[in-house]
């Protein structure tokens, strides 16, 4: 008998609460748990209700929450079959670079070059190839989900990017589409970085590497973490803090700056602390917010065209995932000044803004979310 649950541990003024209501949702959609739907109640804080769902209590709920977020599993074998493939395709790599340097050590110029070039270099290039084609398929079958086949980072090239989402459409439908939803989220092969042939990557990437923290091996890590147990305090306790690293940096909490602490926040007992099931569910939650090309610029569903503040609705009636996508892309929401009547009439309550922080740079920079605040 499909119930509801009221996820008291999630806040919705809190941009990592309220992405992770979002990917509670999307887990259920995807493990078929009933018809899963979503809407928000007004206690001391906004906390999400899940109706429709076959569970009858909350660890059952969390089991199958908990299933989805771990992905499929991964063979013993796999890891090793991807290093190993990894290792040839840096080895092939290397001897292009190699051989360029000698090109311009020999100074062939003209008719000489391009002659080396068919000769030796292609037959490198060749050897590359068919090494990072490898790499691929192994790093495939080496990762709980498709998406984390792109590496550590969003930092693929256009064509990488093609391969990947090209591989995955032969098989999906609109009960199977997460995966491809998902890489929607991080880009588009059509905006590329300045100086860099690599994708721009989606506002949401706050981990690009500071602290030895990159934004897909972050995910893959919780994936190896995840227990029912960590899922249902989650969703359902009030957040410990009690986890360290592995965090997408979407809690407002995680600003550590001298400014807003009492101590110093490089002290050995005060480490930051997250809560990684929460960082989980809300990463799953982005699959809601596609990416697309304006002219040269990235633009991203929820976020205004500087890309500096991240606006989202709440409402308080029950909708399924299809709607909940459409409030949550809605493009009334990041003007400066949304109207209330207009989100009113299309069931929203309130609406929630917070600001991207970037502080610092080069290895030091840190990004976070600010506090939010309710602008409708």
């Amino acid at each position: 008998m499909p119930r509801a649950f009221e996820l008291a541990g999630l806040d919705g003024a809190n941009p990592l609460g309220f992405l992770a209501a979002l990917g509670t949702l999307v887990c259920l959609q995807s493990s078929v748990a009933g018809q899963p739907r979503l809407l928000w109640k007004r206690r001391a804080r906004w906390i999400p209700v899940v109706e429709g769902v076959d569970a009858g209590t909350e660890e059952e709920l969390a089991t199958i929450v908990a299933r989805s977020l771990r992905g499929k599993p991964v063979p013993q074998d796999a890891e090793a079959r991807r290093a190993s493939a990894e290792r040839e395709m840096e080895r092939a790599r290397t001897a292009i670079n190699n051989k360029r340097k000698e090109f311009r050590q020999r100074g062939l110029r003209g008719r000489e070059l391009r002659e080396a070039v068919e000769r030796e270099l292609l037959p490198l290039r060749d050897d590359y190839e068919k090494w990072r084609l490898q790499w691929l398929q192994a790093l495939r079958e080496a990762v709980p989900r498709p998406e984390l086949a792109l590496g550590q980072r969003i930092d693929c090239t256009p064509a990488e990017y093609r391969e990947h989402v090209q591989a995955l459409m032969a098989s999906a439908d609109r009960l199977s589409r997460d995966p491809l939803d998902m890489f929607a989220s991080f880009g588009v092969d059509a905006v590329r970085q300045d100086n860099a042939d690599s994708i721009v990557p989606t506002p949401f990437c706050f981990t690009t590497g500071s602290g030895h923290q990159n934004f897909l091996e972050t995910a893959r890590e919780l994936m190896s973490r995840v227990s029912t147990e960590s899922v249902r305090r989650t969703l359902f306790a009030p957040w410990d803090y009690r986890d360290e690293r592995f965090s997408m940096r979407w809690d407002p909490i995680e600003d550590r700056r001298y400014a807003l602490m009492d101590r110093d926040p490089t002290a050995s007992g005060n480490k930051a602390r997250t809560v990684w099931m929460a960082n989980l569910l809300a990463y799953r939650g982005l699959a809601l917010f596609p990416t697309a090309a304006i002219g040269r610029a990235l633009a991203a569903a929820g976020w205004d065209a500087q890309q500096t503040s991240f606006t989202w609705p709440l409402w308080e009636q029950p909708v399924g995932l299809d709607v909940t996508r459409s409030l949550v892309q809605l493009r009334e929401l990041i003007a400066e000044r949304p109207d209330p009547a207009v989100l009113r009439a299309r069931g929203i309550a309130v609406v929630y803004r917070a600001n991207r922080v970037v502080v610092g740079a080069g290895a030091n920079r840190k990004v976070n979310f600010s506090p939010a605040r309710a602008i409708v």
